[in-house]
């Protein structure tokens, strides 16, 4: 609870302040927190004690609450997600060039459009996500588009035969932004990506004390995983189902989509035996 807590909260203030909205939605959250504060909470609290657990000696009452290894696997999971969810929110996503002064934009591919995924379609070459805005800025910041038309400054248009042209189309780069449906495809990866790895990490959750096999004992814990089935079961559903993705705002997605944001979200697996290595001793919290 509270990894997702860190990511979220970071995404939502980030996305506020640089993009001047979050690129997860208000309903999108509600879901992330009944998921991860009620389903999750139920699937961990019913897991079995075990063996060694029984013969551990009782902490005492003065101890903390967080463990030291407890708050390391919170802030190196937490990082490891928001590095994943800021290369797919920036580096994904077209970002719009002009052809010529005054006419209608064409759209040029971010740095990962061009990948080429399992089933020969480019996952990652959808319509931007992110407000027009951002993106225009950018790109005039970057000198690579004319700035937006503005009367008093001569930088951003010229007479032609004694007509004010501005050097940037009024309709600049709206007809290539795709339609209300595709320009949430986007963030819909960035929503679903999202919401898988925090459902992969329940199972890097039922470990605490940097153990390395967090998969022992889970075939025995029924409710564990037809909670964790039935929530990955309902996260397909919210992308895929008609009527039900509009009103958490996302759209279908492709099965090289899905491919990468599966990959993407088990990758808390594997990393997680890399944070294993990391001494717990250089984080706060209790010994």
């Amino acid at each position: 609870q509270l990894t997702v807590n860190i990511t979220a909260i970071v995404v939502a203030c980030v996305g506020s302040a640089v993009l001047t909205q979050s690129p997860l939605t208000a309903i999108q959250m509600l879901w992330v927190n009944l998921i991860m504060d009620s389903f999750a909470s139920l699937a961990l609290a019913t897991e079995d004690p075990t063996r060694s657990l029984l013969f551990r000696k009782p902490y005492p009452r003065d101890r903390g609450v967080l463990s030291q290894t407890m708050i390391k696997n919170m802030v190196l999971h937490a990082a490891w997600q928001l590095v994943i969810l800021g290369g797919l929110i920036f580096m994904v996503g077209d970002i719009c060039i002009p052809s010529t002064d005054a006419s209608p934009q064409v759209c040029t591919p971010r740095a990962l459009s061009k990948f080429v995924g399992f089933y020969g379609s480019q996952p990652f070459n959808v319509p931007t996500g992110r407000p027009l805005g951002f993106d225009l800025a950018v790109t005039a910041a970057s000198g690579a588009c004319p700035m937006a038309f503005d009367l008093e400054d001569k930088n951003t248009w010229k007479r032609v035969k004694g007509v004010v042209v501005p050097n940037r189309h009024p309709e600049y780069c709206k007809s290539h932004k795709g339609g209300e449906e595709s320009a949430t495809q986007h963030y819909t990866i960035v929503f679903n990506v999202f919401v898988l790895m925090q459902i992969f990490n329940e199972v890097n959750s039922r470990k605490i004390h940097n153990e390395w096999n967090v998969f022992s004992g889970i075939h025995k814990n029924f409710l564990f995983l037809f909670i964790v089935i039935g929530t990955l079961v309902a996260q397909v559903a919210l992308i895929e189902m008609k009527g039900l993705n509009i009103a958490f705002g996302c759209t279908s997605l492709t099965a090289d989509q899905w491919v990468i944001s599966m990959i993407l979200g088990l990758s808390v697996l594997p990393i997680n035996l890399l944070f294993r290595l990391v001494p717990s001793s250089i984080f706060p919290g209790s010994t």
